[in-house]
């Protein structure tokens, strides 16, 4: 029998990280583990990687005897119970740097899809119904104001890219001061409702805590420009659901693009029939460069763990 430690890839990951990982250990890959299947046969794993799907609940915690860190290829880390993981000593790591690139152009690409009714316009043209372009007159990004709320990795880019559009940036990060947003060519506000003041195009990137669940709500889009477009490509539960749809409904905002929802698939049937949103399946992580970084950079700190 293999003296190698072994590690389980508990999901579908790209292949070069699970290369790097069998160059220095037995890896078991499967296609997709549920939570009860993880639980019965964590306790013969040194490692684990996950992404998307794999729930490392307290009783997968409590069966992983040889476990010593838990991977995920990618960001967020909600899935994953840290504080019992924390609690018994288990390493958690994630790739928060590998996909900020990725989700940074897909904000643009959504606002650019709401701004222009790219995805209305599509449809219209394979429908055949006829060549009536005034129907889908748009609105230039130039001259905007954009908005970012949470300055982090993805809030720098997203603001390096709105000034190469010729948009002016304004942000809100509690964690982040005027000098620092400076140095980005971004002017720092107090409150959120600072940045709805002044934005015409809005896009939130924090993470879901108990004091961003909901931040967004029928106060704030009832407090937006008429002509806003707002984007969310950080974390569905962020937003109160039913108060955007009410929101694009009523014409308080322009418009709003979303990767990310309060339940995936969403689960607002009305969400589906609007012609001023523009969804995607939760893809902001998903190119073939963001992908591949995650997995590798997962293989290195399950490699660093194990080989100390």
């Amino acid at each position: 029998m293999s003296s190698k430690k072994r590690v389980l890839v508990a999901e579908t990951l790209e292949q070069a990280g699970v290369d790097l990982l069998r160059d220095h250990f037995d890896v078991d890959v499967r296609e997709r583990t549920d939570e009860q299947t993880l639980a019965q046969i964590v306790g013969d794993y040194d490692a684990l990687m996950i992404k998307t799907y794999t729930r490392v609940s307290r009783q997968v915690i409590d069966n992983a005897a040889k476990l010593k860190i838990v991977a995920r290829a990618g960001s967020g880390l909600d899935k994953v119970d840290l504080a019992y993981a924390k609690e018994k000593g288990l390493t958690v790591r994630n790739t928060p740097q590998a996909n900020v690139v990725s989700v940074a152009e897909l904000v643009f690409g959504l606002m650019l899809a709401v701004s222009r009714k790219l995805a209305a316009a599509d449809r219209y043209v394979r429908s055949g119904e006829g060549w009536d372009r005034d129907r889908f007159t748009g609105v230039e990004l130039a001259g905007k104001t954009l908005g970012i709320v949470g300055f982090g990795n993805i809030g720098k880019l997203v603001a390096k890219r709105a000034l190469a559009f010729d948009m002016q940036v304004v942000g809100y990060d509690p964690f982040v001061d005027a000098a620092g947003m400076a140095e980005h060519g971004v002017r720092k506000v107090e409150t959120v409702d600072d940045v709805i003041d002044a934005a015409d195009y809005i896009t939130v990137h924090v993470p879901l805590l108990d004091s961003t669940r909901g931040l967004f709500s029928t106060a704030q889009f009832a407090r937006m420009k008429r002509n806003a477009i707002f984007i969310n490509t950080a974390r569905g539960e962020v937003v109160d659901e039913p108060a955007l749809i009410a929101a694009l409904k009523a014409g308080e905002i322009a418009g709003a693009g979303l990767d990310v929802y309060e339940a995936e698939p969403p689960n607002h049937p009305e969400l589906l029939t609007l012609d001023n949103v523009v969804l995607c399946p939760h893809i902001g992580a998903a190119t073939r460069e963001a992908l591949n970084r995650m997995t590798v950079q997962a293989a290195e700190m399950i490699i660093e763990a194990l080989k100390g």
